[in-house]
């Protein structure tokens, strides 16, 4: 996709006299020919003017220092940005380095955009959408972590069984306190649910001081098993579809963000 022209502001076109008649630009024309553009310019025959020369020359001289300008503004700008920046980090230093040029770039357009106002803002709004999506992408285990937090939201503050080993620790299930006792379900291979007991330092499933009341906490453990199953799934579809919008906002957009 080639880089789109843009629609100027009206008062930038009055600035740099754009809206002039044409029929003044036909005014000055001196002379017509067929050619490629600039194919004069290292001719033979062709000998360049002082005053073009001399302009020539200027116009490097103010690019050497427009140039030293830039690399001092942006070692200051970018300062706290490279500081984070890690060889091992891939996708989180690309992250890092796309947001801080995105944002540099919106401060830019905000302050010194030349073009139509009304595309101007959909410049902005764009990048500052694909500067959020990224900030989300951030860190991956997020989209799991905000579904999940909204489902235990509505539950129990459940409770893992711990283990300490001779060299490890260990953490299994889910379970709330009833009675003297913990209602829940271990993790792993063959789980046991149901009321359980310490007895003589062992976590022992017994006969519950309630049944109906252990039932219904089982019954609601599931519900939340379910859930939590469900937010897992339903955060993998919510970041293939930032995927899917970053995708489509740098295809529609990205050759627009200049100014």
């Amino acid at each position: 996709m080639p880089v789109r022209s843009q629609p100027l502001d009206d008062k930038v076109a009055k600035k740099l006299k754009l809206d002039a008649d044409v029929d003044y630009l036909d005014k000055t024309i001196i002379s017509q020919r067929m050619g490629k553009m600039f194919d004069d310019i290292c001719s033979d025959d062709r000998i360049t003017p002082l005053k073009t020369r001399i302009g020539w020359r200027w116009q490097k001289f103010k690019d050497f220092f427009r140039n030293i300008k830039h690399t001092i503004r942006n070692h200051i700008k970018w300062h706290k940005t490279m500081r984070q920046l890690r060889s091992w980090e891939g996708f989180d230093g690309l992250i890092t380095v796309m947001q801080a040029h995105l944002r540099d770039y919106v401060d830019c357009e905000e302050k010194h955009g030349h073009s139509e106002e009304s595309y101007k803002m959909n410049k902005i709004a764009t990048v500052n959408e694909t500067v959020q999506l990224l900030e989300r992408m951030r860190e991956p285990i997020d989209y799991s972590s905000r579904r999940r937090d909204a489902v235990e939201a509505k539950y129990p503050d459940y409770q893992a069984l711990i283990k300490e080993h001779k060299a490890s620790t260990s953490v299994s299930g889910d379970f709330v306190a009833q009675g003297n006792g913990w209602v829940g379900k271990e993790s792993g291979n063959n789980p046991r649910e149901g009321y359980f007991e310490f007895i003589d330092g062992r976590f022992e499933l017994v006969p519950s001081p309630n049944q109906t009341e252990t039932d219904r906490i089982i019954a609601e453990l599931h519900e939340y098993h379910q859930e939590i199953s469900n937010a897992y799934n339903q955060a993998k579809v919510d970041s293939d579809e930032d995927f899917d919008r970053l995708a489509k906002l740098l295809k529609e957009n990205m050759y627009t963000w200049w100014d």
